[in-house]
C-alpha cells in the first residue's frame, strides 16, 4: 500500500494541473508513511483517493499503472513475511531460520549436480520456490514437505 500510494502521490504531486490537489497528494503521502502499519483501513482509504486522482492522469507517460498479478502477489508476500516475522516466538523464528538454511543447502547442492535432466532441475527449482514461499507465509507443513522432496532428490543424486 505504501509503495503504491507513494508512487501515485508522486505522480499527482508532480504532474497534476490542480495546485490544491498537488498539495493534498503530498500531504496524503506523508500521512500514509506516518500511519500505523496495522491500520489497513486508513492506508486503503488514502490509496483509493490517490488512485482516483491518478486516473485523471492515466495518459501521462509516467503513470505507474496497475501492478501485474504476479507483482501484486510478490508485494503481498513480502509484506506478510515482514509482518509475520515480527509476531513469531523465538523458537518459531529459529525453526524458520533452520528450515530456510536446510532448503538453501539442498537447493545449492542439487544445482551443482552435473548431468541433471531438465525435468528434475525444474522440480528442484519448483520445490525450493514452494518451500521458501511456504516459510514466508508461515505454513510449516508445506515447508517441511518441500524440504523432504529436496532431501529425497539430494539423496537420489548423491549431492
Amino acid at each position: 500500500m505504501r509503495q503504491r500510494g507513494g508512487a501515485l502521490a508522486a505522480l499527482v504531486a508532480a504532474c497534476g494541473d490542480d495546485e490544491e490537489r498537488r498539495r493534498a497528494a503530498r500531504e496524503l503521502a506523508v500521512r500514509l508513511l506516518a500511519s500505523d502499519p496495522d491500520d489497513l483501513d486508513t492506508a486503503q482509504e488514502i490509496v483509493r483517493t490517490l488512485v482516483d486522482w491518478a486516473d485523471d492522469l492515466a495518459d501521462h507517460p509516467h503513470h505507474p499503472g496497475v501492478p501485474r498479478p504476479d507483482e501484486a502477489d510478490r508485494l503481498t508476500r513480502d509484506h506478510v513475511k515482514d509482518v509475520l516475522r515480527d509476531h513469531l516466538t523465538a523458537p518459531a523464528r529459529d525453526w524458520l531460520s533452520g528450515t530456510k538454511l536446510s532448503l538453501d543447502v539442498c537447493f545449492f547442492a542439487l544445482r551443482r549436480v552435473r548431468g541433471l535432466d531438465p525435468q528434475t532441475r525444474e522440480d528442484v527449482f519448483y520445490a525450493y520456490g514452494r518451500g521458501t514461499m511456504a516459510l514466508d507465509l508461515g505454513n510449516r507443513a508445506a515447508a517441511a514437505r518441500e524440504l523432504a522432496r529436496l532431501r529425497e532428490l539430494r539423496e537420489l543424486y548423491g549431492a
